[in-house]
């Protein structure tokens, strides 16, 4: 038994729902399961019944709720104990990050950030990758979430989540029927590109080169500075564009976008937590650093 599954049973049993309770610690309903079999047979008692319209607590699992609440809030106070020690129980972290981590990324940290240490509040600083990644030199920000990394020692690198760029094309665009295209048929089609610094152009640049095939030969309509207007001007039907598959699930999924497979090339990209590397941590950024970790599993490169 971990502390980790009494948070995610009592957000199951609080939520009446094995979903709705993985969402509040960003895990799948598979995993959830998995967890809540687990305590089961560690404690050789049903905790839950599966109903048609979620799940309901068994008499053994009402006392297993009453007391893993008492156990968690335990935990909480000697977290805000040891907070108040290491200066965090009334903290600022300045933080970057380039569009896709602070639109797809720093939404699911702030949940469990509350949760874990509610004297720490962000200031969250947006830009390129470039941007923030001056900013962290600059000491503008202390952690930046950025999609690209640059080949300096003075920087350490996290890796947090790998995501792919895939081809987008509107409604009415002709590759919307095309199903799969060449590389070269890239080069024939007129496209929307994120900003230089971006890492989403870095990946694209990159993965043409690798390709054997000269990025400076694309015909670009338009550079936008942020993923979101790039998304909006292709699904008003301005040209297609490679952007982050993060970031367009859900427009694909309603039809507003369609997603276009290009043969022989594809395009995934690292998102990563960076920082200077010979600077000491403040103990707000460690905090967030270590909760990083653990909500995605990373460890340092």
């Amino acid at each position: 038994m971990t502390l980790r599954q009494l948070e995610l049973f009592v957000a199951v049993a609080e939520s009446g729902s094995f979903s709705r309770g993985g969402e509040q610690l960003s895990l799948t309903q598979s995993t959830v399961s998995q967890h809540i079999a687990a305590l089961e047979e560690e404690f050789g008692t049903r905790l839950l019944d599966r109903i048609s319209k979620g799940v309901v607590l068994t008499a053994g699992g009402k006392i297993f709720l009453q007391q893993a609440r008492m156990v968690l809030n335990e935990v909480k106070q000697l977290q805000q104990a040891m907070n108040r020690f290491h200066g965090i129980d009334n903290a600022t972290l300045s933080l970057g990050a380039s569009n896709i981590p602070a639109n797809y990324l720093i939404p699911r940290l702030l949940p469990l950030l509350q949760q874990r240490y509610p004297g720490i509040s962000l200031d969250v600083r947006m830009g390129d990758t470039q941007q923030i990644l001056n900013d962290i030199r600059n000491q503008r920000v202390e952690l930046g979430l950025v999609g690209g990394r640059i080949e300096d020692d003075s920087y350490s690198y996290l890796p947090i989540i790998s995501d792919e760029l895939i081809l987008i094309a509107g409604a009415d665009h002709p590759l919307r029927t095309a199903g799969t295209i060449s590389v070269q048929q890239i080069f024939e089609q007129e496209l929307v590109v994120r900003e230089q610094g971006s890492g989403t152009w870095q990946s694209l640049n990159n993965a043409l080169l690798r390709a054997g095939r000269d990025p400076q030969s694309l015909r670009i309509l338009a550079r936008l500075g942020s993923n979101e207007a790039v998304r909006r001007a292709v699904a008003a039907g301005y040209g297609c564009a490679f952007v982050s598959d993060l970031s367009t699930r859900e427009s694909i999924q309603r039809g507003d976008l369609y997603r276009v497979e290009v043969d022989g090339l594809r395009i995934i990209r690292q998102l990563w937590l960076a920082e200077m590397a010979e600077r000491t941590s403040s103990p707000a950024a460690q905090a967030v650093k270590d909760l990083i970790r653990e909500v995605f599993g990373t460890r340092d490169k």
